[in-house]
């Protein structure tokens, strides 16, 4: 699993070095400059993404309504999906579980979004900085919603005692099914990688990838069919609400940053 793992990152780096930059680029900074610079860009990236809704227009509200009102109808497929999971099982179909499983893991994302990101920071190069720090942001702020509904919605997963409709708010992990977060971690993940290349089969492999974990979820009787829905949803919206900002917060940070004469040289100022 390890040795997929770091194939996967030596594949999304190779992609990426030949994906071109369309964002801003970085000026000449010492790694220690580009780490804070990263930090407060990431930063925030996140907060931004956060207050987004106090900026939303009829439409978007209109759109949020849609995506509640898909999901909600997505209940009436809850039992047919789970009674189908447990008639169809083979080890083959185990296997593929366990990996859609290891990618969705918040354990195994993060340690690889940071790596991706540090070898950005460390060989200088724009493309991978600015999708390492679009992927933080984005199962960054995805993981904070999905942890805090899961509590507050409190919906029993189904290995628990099957009723779609039981609920117990701050239940402990049982109670943690609404929404999914696998599938919102690794939508939130692999959105940004499809919209961050060019090369078409690397953008179907990035798309596909939370096709398996949510389906994993669903085979593992880990969460209902809605679940998985709304979960997607959601981590399309951070994704891509990132994607827009974090070129004009980067634009920012990079105007803030002034080469000014001092002494015999020149001297770097910004501001945050």
């Amino acid at each position: 699993m390890k040795k997929n793992y770091l194939t996967l990152l030596l594949i999304v780096g190779v992609v990426g070095f030949v994906s071109g930059q369309e964002i801003p680029p970085s000026p000449k900074r010492k790694i220690h400059q580009r780490v804070l610079d990263d930090g407060v860009i990431t930063f925030q990236t996140v907060v931004g993404t956060y207050a987004r809704p106090l900026q939303w227009k009829k439409k978007d509200w209109l759109r949020l309504g849609g995506v509640l009102a898909v999901s909600a109808s997505s209940l009436w497929l809850d039992k047919p999906v789970y009674k189908f999971s447990i008639k169809h099982r083979t080890p083959f179909l185990d296997d593929m579980e366990r990996v859609g499983d290891f990618l969705g893991q918040p354990e195994n994302n993060y340690p690889f979004m940071i790596a991706f990101w540090g070898t950005g920071v460390l060989v200088n190069n724009d493309w991978m900085r600015d999708t390492g720090m679009m992927i933080f942001a984005s199962v960054t702020t995805s993981g904070i919603v999905q942890t805090l509904a899961k509590s507050l919605v409190g919906r029993a997963r189904p290995q628990t005692n099957g009723d779609i409709f039981s609920f117990r708010p701050y239940g402990g992990p049982s109670y943690h099914s609404f929404p999914s977060g696998h599938a919102m971690l690794s939508i939130a993940t692999s959105w940004i990688l499809a919209r961050r290349v060019n090369f078409l089969p690397a953008k179907i492999l990035f798309y596909s990838l939370p096709v398996l974990v949510s389906w994993s979820r669903l085979y593992g009787n880990a969460h209902w069919f809605s679940d998985i829905v709304l979960g997607n949803a959601l981590g399309i919206a951070c994704a891509e609400t990132v994607l827009k900002l974090f070129p004009k917060i980067k634009q920012k940070r990079i105007d803030g940053i002034a080469i000014l004469p001092r002494g015999n040289g020149l001297g770097i100022t910004y501001s945050f």
